[in-house]
């Protein structure tokens, strides 16, 4: 017979405190994401008040060159002179709220965020869809369920993802319905929502448009779409009679529309697409700059508000003693332990963030100085080497944020990756030789564009020798066409 029996065993478990994974979470962070983050908890926590400091002219160039020149600073001490940890007294369990039982460290890892912090919400292009469905009159209850329906099977592209068939089978109504609706739902913004397909998505976007390049336009993608994907342009220009100057104008039309209409409904602070012409603002996180005879480098966190904790609370906690306040001593602990963990927290950020920055400008002067083209081969367990700090740890501070320079402002990632060796027995990073693939095909004939095999010819004349298969690759991440795709009339 067996009996239950109890075996008690000790095993390490590694575990993160929900403040140390909201930590790496603002490291993570761009410059102006953070700024945000510290405006909604100056609202939520009211032990945390903003520092307004009044600066003379002059000073503050005094104090973007002295923080250049800093790579690494010391953790500010108390930032108030109240003795906070003995208004709390034993009567209140601290160790629940101990700041030195979960010092910040950058270097920890993360395998999957807890449940509680993953936040589930709509996609901003159907929240933009769903109200505009509310803002329209005429359409029956019936019809309002369908267009709920169709609207809830729209993808982040903006495209349709499942036939109308389909859907007028799953609501169990005639298709001629579901089409009826789904013609009212493409006249939303943005332009081009609600196709099932390219043709259909750039068809609907010429048809809002009212001018006789448009039409025309429309004409080529209804009729020859896929002779314009394959540049059979010649096709085109003999089908329709049209010379190639006027076909140049309707590709010009056609070639300013999106075929992706539902990545315009996006929310993102950091890029902003444009429906003419992508251009992207960037709020950079570093400055680099030559002052005199020396680069500096500084962060551009000019914008984010100076955070104290505010010492008002104290009258608070000294009139809750004896009176058995111990809920006022809890909601005061909490907030100032929150209150010191963003102020913290906050602090590494820039500290580490400037280390890798300092990193970057001494590795990476003939960079600075010359230009892109003098961009050494770089990886992250380098930096990560140099500053005394994880490749993790490297990877979330050079992505998302950005360094302006003297010759534009580039993700920090941009300063990574891969080397080739030249003819001479010297490297050059893959970037670089990206940067050349780039600029021979911005500087071909597009009547007669280059093939790999031609790149590669012209690359060795440089002194680098690389197979056409790496090429084809290279140009693939760049997104440039393969040669019959970049024809031009």
């Amino acid at each position: 017979m067996l009996r239950p029996e109890q075996n008690p065993s000790l095993r390490l478990q590694h575990r993160m405190a929900p403040q140390l994974i909201q930590s790496l979470r603002l490291l993570q962070m761009s410059t102006f994401d953070l700024t945000q983050e510290v405006k909604q908890q100056l609202e939520l926590n009211p032990l945390l008040e903003e520092v307004v400091e009044l600066r003379e002219e002059g000073e503050e160039e005094e104090l973007r060159e002295e923080e250049g020149l800093k790579a690494e600073e010391d953790l500010p001490e108390d930032m108030e002179e109240v003795d906070w940890d003995a208004l709390l007294d034993d009567q209140f369990d601290a160790g629940a709220y101990n700041s030195e039982r979960t010092e910040y460290d950058p270097n920890w890892e993360i395998d999957r965020e807890p449940q509680e912090n993953r936040i589930t919400a709509m996609p901003p292009l159907l929240e933009h869809l769903y109200r505009q469905l509310g803002e329209i009159g005429g359409l029956a209850p019936e019809e309002r369920a369908i267009a709920e329906y169709i609207i809830g099977n729209i993808d982040e592209r903006g495209y349709v993802g499942c036939s109308l068939a389909e859907i007028a089978d799953d609501l169990q109504v005639e298709v001629a319905a579901v089409a009826k609706v789904l013609r009212v739902i493409q006249s939303f913004d943005p332009p081009g929502v609600g196709a099932c397909d390219l043709r259909e998505c750039l068809m609907i976007q010429l048809s809002q448009r009212d001018d006789p390049l448009s039409a025309l336009a429309l004409q080529v993608v209804r009729d020859h779409l896929e002779d314009l994907t394959r540049r059979r342009l010649q096709h085109i220009t003999h089908a329709l009679a049209i010379s190639n100057e006027k076909l140049k104008e309707v590709l010009q039309v056609i070639e300013r529309l999106q075929p992706h209409p539902g990545l315009l409904a996006s929310s993102d602070y950091d890029n902003l697409l444009t429906l003419d012409n992508e251009v992207a603002y960037i709020t950079p996180d570093l400055v680099v700059e030559k002052i005199g005879e020396v680069w500096q480098v500084w962060l551009a966190d000019g914008s984010m508000p100076s955070l104290k904790i505010n010492s008002e609370y104290q009258h608070l906690l000294n009139n809750s003693r004896g009176d058995g306040q111990d809920a006022v001593k809890d909601y005061v602990a909490k907030n100032l332990n929150d209150a010191r963990w963003l102020i913290n927290a906050i602090h590494q950020r820039r500290t580490t963030i400037l280390k890798v920055g300092n990193y970057l400008l001494q590795a990476q002067l003939p960079f600075f100085e010359q230009g892109p083209s003098r961009l050494r081969p770089m990886v992250l367990q380098e930096v990560a080497d140099a500053v005394g700090m994880s490749v993790s740890t490297i990877s979330r501070v050079s992505n998302g944020k950005y360094m302006q320079t003297p010759h534009g402002v580039f993700e920090l990632k941009y300063f990574f990756g891969n080397k080739l060796i030249t003819d001479e027995g010297g490297d050059v990073s893959v970037r670089v030789v990206k940067e050349k693939i780039s600029q021979l095909v911005a500087d071909e004939d597009k009547a007669r564009p280059l093939s790999d095999q031609q790149i590669v010819e012209e690359l060795s004349k440089g002194g680098l020798k690389i197979a056409r298969r790496t090429i084809a690759k290279y140009r693939d991440q760049l997104k440039i066409p393969a040669q019959r795709y970049r024809r031009e009339l």
